[in-house]
């Protein structure tokens, strides 16, 4: 697993190769991974001590040590199979690769980020022998395991600290114009939208965004035409008493309509109808 090959490699595996097992065939330099081996976060303290007070995630900063590897899985790319286990790899792999900054393992820590627990999670946690300790408010801490793991549960600690930009991130949706801003801040801001609005995910950000919106206020940015195109017929029509039906009719189809069944209809439909008719 060492990032240098020596002669000595080459070697071993010809020896393995000649005189090893035929049961079993040798692979050498194998990738193990389909993806880079690359975290999504890296936290690094700054001090010793208590943290400065933060705006959001307030539980977390407190439980962290000198390094914490973070993974956040998403709404549209939820936990999968053994994504805990990629996360310990990481943990592994950095305390190895940073023998300086990790003197001691509990200098490093895990964080898994998830919208709530599923249970694909459960059995994974199951099976790594590790066992939930609850730290309350969405928060909790995986014991057993060669370093701290903490799993936060988006939807929880966005309720138990009210705080709505967190609830964008979960299944949640903003309640505050503050949400709305700063979805729309970052959106807008040139570094970003360079960045994301090619990124899986996006079209759920931009949906996120929209269910903050009164309708009307989306609907109002869209010709008449737009806001229906697409939709049948009867969808078109949905909700409207029958008289306004009536009118969503087209001129020749009205044209067939007889002066008796036009005398039943109120005054205001009939005059519209025979406007367009012309009779």
């Amino acid at each position: 697993m060492g990032s240098t090959r020596t002669a000595w490699h080459v070697l071993l595996v010809a020896l393995l190769n000649q005189r090893g097992s035929r049961g079993f065939e040798v692979r050498s330099e194998v990738p193990l991974s389909n993806e880079p081996l690359r975290a999504d976060y890296l936290l690094l303290r700054r001090s010793a001590g208590p943290s400065e007070p933060a705006g959001t995630l307030k539980k977390l900063w407190d439980l962290l040590p000198r390094d914490t590897i973070v993974e956040f899985k998403s709404i549209g790319r939820p936990y999968r199979r053994r994504n805990l286990d990629r996360l310990c790899s990481y943990l592994h792999l950095y305390c190895a690769d940073e023998p300086e900054r990790i003197e001691r393992r509990s200098d490093l820590c895990g964080v898994l980020l998830v919208p709530s627990r599923t249970r694909s999670l459960d059995a994974d946690v199951a099976e790594l022998g590790l066992e939930w300790g609850d730290l309350g408010g969405g928060y909790w801490r995986l014991e057993g395991g060669a370093f701290t793991l903490l799993v936060v549960e988006i939807d929880a600690a966005a309720e138990a600290e009210d705080d709505d930009l967190l609830r964008l991130f979960g299944h949640g949706e903003a309640r505050t114009v503050e949400a709305r801003r700063w979805l729309s801040q970052q959106l807008g801001a040139e570094e970003i939208a360079m960045e994301i609005h090619e990124l899986e995910g996006f079209d759920e950000i931009v949906r996120k965004l929209l269910a903050t919106l009164p309708p009307e206020r989306v609907l109002s940015a869209y010709a008449p035409e737009q806001r229906v195109a697409g939709l049948p017929p009867e969808q078109r029509v949905a909700g409207l008493p029958p008289e306004q039906v009536l009118l969503a009719l087209p001129n020749d189809v009205l044209r067939a309509l007889s002066d008796t069944y036009l005398d039943t209809l109120s005054a205001e439909t009939r005059a519209a109808i025979r406007a367009r008719i012309g009779r």
